[in-house]
């Protein structure tokens, strides 16, 4: 399997699936875990703003010193706080507590990457991979993290049926953050395996980017920042919590909802690669997640739980195609030693914009149920339609 790619590449790839596997169950049981816990959408969406604020913060710091601290280094520090969280999380549903472990340990309410370690890994897979096959290196490297973090959303489903099979009073969580913490010394033990070739040719504090390529990152920064902030309404956290308040779906059938979302998800990467051969990596990114972001906008005006499941499926079957391409088309538009300056801050924007957004959900969801994915997708067709006429005669550099 990926014989094509090197032993450094395929033990990213083996990084990028444990720690998605942590990702994916975390991600959907946290927003039941403050439920039950007798918080609001308020507070929830304050926890998960915590979370994406630390990621982003994390990621300015990787963007400006990963290089001259150490690459493979940074990555074992940022493993090595997973399992810290992990750790924090089994001391209860305080939300303080909870807000230090979100903060701390990388913890994506997405179920998907918004931490540092993308940055890291997005700079290196270049280096561990042939340059003819860029796209399909990426499109492994998030295929492998989507069906991990698919069978992570599978196992947030255990504690309730823990609970069913053993006639317990609720469901017990705690087995989901020891496995997080498990999951972190795990990756950390991965990333102690990577060669030095894959560190940066000149260990210093990393340029921003030079007056060739800024002007085309700093576009890049701002469009995906606001497509963030439009995600930011509906991450996988709000959403669980959205269908248990608004359908009374329980965690079982969550488990399997999200389960099937992260599958479709990651037969798309599949698609993806192949259409971005045939049409470029740009008008993937942009045809493919029009749709998907009017199927989202129709969730909440399903009259049902199993039409507004269909609709959140058939949004997810679509919407994250654009991550593989967008990945690779970061990389392919700077040159190779800017590759982690681009890398870094369009996360650190992205992360950012996200950042905003969750808080804003929980209002709004207050006001109107509707509101989070209204906004969300309108917002986000703004920016496919934007991030097009901005970019599509800009040529890239191989």
């Amino acid at each position: 399997m990926l014989a094509w790619m090197s032993r450094d590449g395929r033990r990213l790839v083996a990084a990028r699936v444990v720690r998605s596997f942590g990702y994916g169950f975390l991600a959907v049981a946290l927003g039941s875990y403050l439920k039950d816990a007798g918080y609001t959408g308020v507070e929830v969406g304050l926890v998960l703003t915590i979370a994406l604020a630390s990621a982003a913060a994390a990621s300015i710091l990787v963007g400006l010193r990963a290089d001259a601290f150490g690459r493979r280094r940074v990555l074992m520090v940022f493993a090595a706080l997973m399992a810290v969280a992990g750790g924090l999380l089994l001391l209860g549903p305080s939300l303080p507590i909870v807000a230090i472990a979100v903060a701390v340990g990388t913890v994506s309410p997405t179920g998907g990457e918004v931490g540092p370690f993308l940055s890291v890994e997005q700079a290196m897979l270049p280096q561990a991979s042939d340059p003819s096959r860029r796209a399909d290196a990426f499109a492994a490297y998030n295929l492998a993290g989507n069906f991990a973090a698919a069978a992570g959303a599978l196992f947030s489903g255990v504690p309730a049926f823990a609970r069913s099979l053993l006639g317990l009073s609720s469901p017990p969580y705690g087995m989901l953050f020891v496995a997080y913490a498990g999951l972190g010394l795990l990756t950390l033990a991965v990333y102690a395996t990577l060669s030095p070739s894959l560190e940066a040719v000149a260990r210093e504090p990393l340029r921003v980017a030079t007056m060739s390529s800024r002007p085309a990152v700093t576009r890049l920064s701002f469009l995906f920042a606001m497509d963030s902030f439009a995600g930011g309404f509906v991450l996988q956290s709000f959403v669980a919590f959205w269908f248990a308040s608004v359908h009374g779906a329980d965690p079982i059938l969550l488990a399997a909802a999200f389960f099937a979302a992260n599958l479709l998800t990651s037969l798309s990467f599949l698609v993806a690669a192949r259409l971005a051969g045939r049409i470029g990596l740009l008008r993937t990114m942009v045809f493919t997640h029009l749709p998907s972001n009017v199927l989202l906008i129709l969730v909440p005006f399903m009259p049902t739980l199993p039409l507004a499941l269909a609709a959140y499926l058939g949004r997810m079957s679509l919407s994250q195609m654009d991550i593989p391409t967008r990945q690779s088309y970061v990389v392919s538009i700077v040159p190779p030693e800017e590759r982690t300056a681009a890398a870094s801050f369009t996360n650190i924007a992205r992360n950012l914009g996200q950042a905003a957004s969750p808080g804003l959900a929980g209002a709004v969801f207050a006001l109107w149920a509707a509101s989070p994915f209204v906004f969300g997708g309108g917002i986000k067709i703004a920016y496919d339609l934007l991030l097009f006429g901005a970019f599509r005669k800009v040529p890239l550099r191989g």
